[in-house]
Parts: C-alpha cells; structure tokens; sequence
C-alpha cells in the first residue's frame, strides 16, 4: 500500500473518529426512558443507545448474512472446478470444444 492511500486512511478515520466523540460530548448530558413492552428502561445516555444499537446491527447483519455468505462462496468454488475442468478439457487435443461445452452442459 502506497503511503499517501495509508495517510488518507488514518486521516479519515481519525476524522470519523473525532465526528463520533464529538456527538457523544455534545450529547452526554442528554438520556432517554427506553419502553421495551414489559419494562422500561430509564435515564439511558444518548451517546451509548446511539453506538450499542449500530453494534447490535452489524452483529445481527453479520449473523443473518453469514449463512448467504458461505452458500455463495460455495457456488462459486462449484463454478471455479467446473471452469478449471472445462479449460482442461479444451486443452485436450482429442476432445472437440463443442463435445467438451455439450458434456459441461450436461453436467450441470
């Protein structure tokens, strides 16, 4: 990685980083009543409802997406073996390329 892509990186995250405890001083003084149906929770500090409720949603994105994720990944490993077995079969010189597309046809 080039030095100035690096430098542009740390530059931004610490600018995001400085946006974010600046909304948490701003607003630290500030606390809500959260009503969850049985129970209420009260006097909760903006800044850390804010920031547990983005955790909580990249954890659950990470949970519901991980399963897609690996069904995808295993499609495409399927579809690299396939492609590797084609292009060698197109690389046999007693095979015709329309015999070697018609039998991956077949295949899948």
């Amino acid at each position: 990685m080039k030095w100035r892509a690096l430098a542009f990186k740390v530059i931004g995250g610490a600018l995001i980083v400085a946006l974010l405890a600046w909304f948490a001083y701003a607003n630290s003084d500030q606390s809500v009543d959260i009503k969850l149906g049985l129970f209420t929770l009260r006097g909760i500090s903006l800044p850390v409802l804010v920031y547990s409720s983005v955790v909580v949603g990249m954890l659950l994105m990470v949970a519901f997406g991980l399963r897609n994720d690996m069904r995808t990944r295993q499609a495409l490993d399927r579809y690299d073996k396939i492609a590797a077995d084609v292009m060698q079969g197109i690389e046999d010189p007693d095979q015709d390329r329309e015999e070697v597309l018609e039998e991956t046809r077949d295949e899948l």
